[in-house]
């Protein structure tokens, strides 16, 4: 086990960051968190010997914008890192892929991979309760299998499924709305990741907005949801999945 590892994670709504923060926990006695959704997050500098994790959502197919530019905020000076793709069970199609050249692109070697399920952030009845203790076995199996590949010291390239172009990664054209139960605390300006909520007036939802649920996530009076006609069509799109178990996937 390393001394340390670092964990870059973009979680919204919290899976993301209880996978990554599993994965680090078990392949370092004390690794360091960075969360890429707090825009005011501190860069640690360059180090190419030091192992990096980077966990983010998948949205659409897709690394989510704001995770793609923080990505790109951090250089790698050849470390190895870990690439972790999250997702509601649906599909993970190019973000993995994604993710990877993003690292290469940063100066970072992938040479593992993992997908992995997590509660889904819109309708919260597919992929319930997950990551579950079955999948926090799998992670440390992962972790071990990503530890005996370090220390063999070799640092080649994974290869993982995906395709070039991307797709195209278009979200549901939904806003989160608030509801006459908001009391203008701001706990949701202040968190939303993209800015897209306006701290005089966080009663409102501007274009900006990623349809990343944290907003709805963390209100403490649960004054945030989708509009019900935007909830009933992920309902159609997504309610098959209630009932169906998708298994974590990885490469070395």
């Amino acid at each position: 086990m390393h001394q340390t590892v670092r964990v870059f994670y973009f979680s919204p709504t919290g899976g993301v960051r209880r996978v990554a923060r599993a994965l680090g926990s078990a392949l370092a006695k004390a690794p360091e968190f960075f969360d890429l959704s707090d825009q005011d997050v501190f860069i640690p500098k360059a180090d190419g010997e030091l192992p990096a994790v980077f966990a983010v959502p998948v949205f659409a197919g897709r690394v989510p914008a704001p995770a793609r530019e923080a990505v790109r905020r951090i250089a790698g000076a050849g470390a190895p890192a870990v690439a972790v793709a999250v997702y509601g069970s649906r599909a993970f199609e190019d973000a993995l892929l994604e993710l990877c050249d993003l690292l290469t692109a940063q100066a970072f070697v992938p040479v593992a991979a993992g997908a992995f399920i997590a509660e889904h952030s819109m309708l919260r009845t597919v992929a319930a309760g997950r990551p579950d203790a079955r999948d926090m076995q799998e992670i440390e199996a992962f972790a071990a299998a990503v530890q005996e590949k370090l220390d063999s010291c070799r640092h080649a390239a994974v290869s993982v499924p995906g395709s070039r172009p991307y797709c195209a990664g278009k979200p549901l054209p939904l806003r989160p709305q608030a509801s006459d139960r908001c009391v203008s605390c701001g706990l949701c300006a202040r968190r939303c990741p993209v800015g897209a909520i306006p701290p005089d007036a966080p009663d409102k939802t501007g274009e900006a907005c990623i349809l990343c649920m944290r907003c709805v996530a963390v209100c403490p009076r649960q004054a945030r949801a989708l509009p019900p006609a935007g909830l009933m069509a992920v309902q159609a799109k997504l309610g098959g999945l209630t009932q169906v178990r998708r298994e974590n996937q990885t490469w070395l």
